[in-house]
């Protein structure tokens, strides 16, 4: 029954997101959190955000204007390295 809950939950959250183009890990984290360990919830809420990036790339992305795509895409695939360069440092530290 958790299963279902876990799946129908990233389905509903995933199609809210769809339009606002923000918020699915942060509803979607606390849900999975609920039902397994907080490192398998966060490494589940990455592969559900990877999947639904990837549907919207598929459903959206002949469309997209590739200015606007290099504009956002490049500075926040920066940001993300270093983001998680960074916590990961932090993190060896602290442990």
């Amino acid at each position: 029954m958790s299963y279902l809950v876990i799946c129908l939950t990233a389905l509903v959250v995933s199609g809210l997101t769809l339009f606002s183009g923000f918020g699915l890990g942060t509803l979607l984290m606390p849900a999975f959190a609920l039902f397994f360990p907080v490192e398998v919830a966060v490494g589940a809420t990455a592969l559900v955000h990877l999947a639904n990036n990837l549907f919207k790339v598929l459903l959206v992305g002949r469309r997209a204007d590739l200015r606007v795509v290099l504009r956002f895409a490049l500075p926040a695939a920066f940001a993300d390295y270093v983001g998680a360069r960074v916590l990961g440092r932090t993190l060896v530290e602290i442990g």
